[in-house]
């Protein structure tokens, strides 16, 4: 037993990989399948063309909505549209490069479980919660139903937030405040929605950790504070931005979250379909907790009350933080939560209680350290595997295998030169609209429109910049058919001059004086932006000279822990 265990620790990753090869095999499968969220394809398009422009951070994007564009990447997560334009700069098509990120969110989600477990739990076990992780239905609901790109990217970071914070709190190294700064920095640009979720429990966890842990509390407490305070500053120049710019953003949701609270009997129930969630108990779309799940669920709360003394004070915080989570969340999943949703900030945008699925699949998991005190926990460990994967690596396959590639979703989801009838056809519910238009676009129009004059010469930059060379004999108003948002700026014969949102579709609108003059329009990073994106860039490499062990607040070498795994 012993030489097995000791390979299972040198290549458990290799296990960990063969283990999810039926979560992921299906996308081996050429061209895509019927997600709901396929829209991200077009999306990752838009990604490349407004880089291409030169635009960086890229955050208007210029086609959307008739081609009047929009700050798309100004408050949609960005990260994974990153990752996907890497593997599209180095030859994979939209579609491929998507889907490479769900192939890669499985084994890596897998690894991150690892490593935390691997703290409190002996190989056997670490490895079950990470296949338990790997394999938990809602995982298969998010890559194969919705197509949640942001949401399937995050589950890689939620376990190495929990684990930089144990970390820190043992004192190992101060490169535990760059990886967890980096993580929770890469939580925020992953899914904005997941973060925001995540953040209150992470808090209550840190609480936890700093109430129960003895020694050296402020000093611990103080890494603690810059491991959140540098991942916020990483990740500023996209929050921010997002947060305060949202006023210029019309509030409404396409979804009311009253109509998606599912039932407790649904959170049991082991049904699988592939429809939607519509308003009350008969959804199309499974919100099962796994019966692997359940099962540990069950067993986390009888081992914690008859094997309490024998925790570890760190085994203790992090188990019951994991079930105080688990059952917040399922509270929160219920209609009985309502009036909490009615009332705290911005969280009607989830728009799905049941997105708090995302909760119990990271802490469910988690519990398996509980069973460490169980007799022969390796056979407990291989049937838990067993049992996981048996029951519930049938859910990760699509319902139907399109082998759709980018024409399709380009047709469906770009509408300049030329909207098909596939984006006719298609609602743009997805956009909420700037606060300045009036009517939502119908149609293509014009990129400039000048009625009171002539346009002699047009000219792009690139697909959001251009030039113009106009005449007016009394002079007059011109249209620019983009979206009217910070970061736009008119020159008319090298001189800025003022614009304003026109009517009725919130387009950028100039007064134009009578004569020849030049005319150049671009979109560029705002003052205000700029410093945003130097001091995220600051801390990104604060973080960095941390994670190589470059200590710059404590310089300790980091080692081995007794009864722990170091990276």
């Amino acid at each position: 037993m012993q030489r097995i265990e000791k390979f299972l620790d040198k290549y458990w990753w290799i296990i960990v990989v063969v283990l999810s090869i039926p979560a992921f095999w299906v996308l081996l499968v050429p061209g895509f399948y019927g997600a709901s969220d396929d829209l991200h394809i077009g999306w990752l398009y838009q990604m490349h063309q407004t880089l291409m422009s030169g635009k960086i951070p890229p955050r208007f994007v210029p086609d959307l909505s008739f081609g009047f564009g929009y700050p798309l990447f100004n408050f949609v997560f960005p990260l994974p549209f990153y990752i996907a334009e890497i593997f599209h700069l180095l030859g994979l098509s939209l579609v491929d490069s998507i889907k490479m990120l769900f192939f890669l969110s499985i084994p890596l989600s897998g690894f991150s479980m690892y490593f935390l477990l691997r703290q409190f739990g002996n190989v056997w076990l670490s490895l079950s919660g990470a296949i338990l992780y790997i394999y938990t239905p809602y995982r298969a609901v998010d890559i194969y139903i919705r197509g949640a790109i942001g949401e399937i990217i995050s589950f890689v970071f939620l376990p190495l937030i929990l684990l930089s914070i144990i970390k820190i709190f043992q004192g190992v190294s101060t490169r535990w405040i760059g990886i967890g700064a980096l993580s929770l920095a890469s939580l925020v640009l992953s899914h904005n929605i997941t973060a925001y979720m995540f953040f209150p429990f992470i808090f209550l966890f840190a609480a936890m950790m700093v109430f129960f842990i003895g020694s050296q509390k402020t000093r611990k407490a103080v890494n603690l504070f810059l491991t959140f305070f540098l991942g916020l500053l990483i990740s500023a120049y996209f929050w921010l931005p997002a947060l305060v710019e949202s006023k210029l953003i019309k509030y409404d949701t396409v979804f009311n979250f009253a109509d998606h609270f599912p039932t407790i009997r649904q959170l049991i129930t082991p049904y699988w379909g592939y429809g939607a969630s519509v308003p009350g108990p008969n959804d199309g779309m499974s919100f099962f907790l796994g019966i692997s799940n359940i099962l540990v669920l069950i067993l986390g709360v009888f081992s914690l009350f008859f094997h309490f003394k024998k925790y570890s004070i760190n085994e203790r915080v992090i188990v019951i933080w994991s079930l105080i989570s688990s059952m917040a969340a399922v509270f929160l999943m219920n209609y009985r939560s309502g009036l909490i949703w009615q009332n705290i900030p911005l969280l009607p945008y989830f728009q799905f209680p049941w997105r708090f699925l995302v909760m119990t699949t990271v802490c469910i998991p988690i519990l398996v350290i509980s069973l460490k005190y169980f007799k022969l926990t390796h056979v407990v460990a291989i049937l838990m595997i067993a049992l996981t994967i048996t029951t519930s690596a049938y859910y990760f396959k699509p319902q139907d295998f399109l082998g759709r590639k980018d024409d399709y979703y380009l047709n469906r989801y770009i509408p300049t030169p030329v909207a098909s009838s596939e984006y006719l056809s298609t609602k743009e519910e997805y956009l909420r609209l700037p606060i300045y238009t009036r009517i939502r676009p119908d149609r293509n129009f014009p990129l400039v429109l000048f009625q009171d004059g002539q346009i002699k010469n047009a000219s792009k930059i690139n697909d959001l910049d251009t030039r113009l060379e106009v005449i007016s004999e009394n002079g007059g108003r011109l249209d620019y058919n983009k979206y009217f948002f910070p970061g736009w700026s008119v020159k008319v014969d090298g001189t800025t001059t003022d614009i304003e949102p026109g009517k009725p579709f919130g387009q950028i609108s100039l007064q134009v004086p009578a004569g020849f003059h030049q005319i150049e329009i671009t979109f560029k990073e705002t003052p205000p932006k700029i410093f945003l994106d130097s001091i995220s860039l600051i801390g990104f490499i604060l973080a960095l000279l941390l994670v190589l062990r470059i200590d710059l607040f404590n310089p300790v070498k980091s080692g081995k822990i007794r009864g722990g795994h170091q990276i």
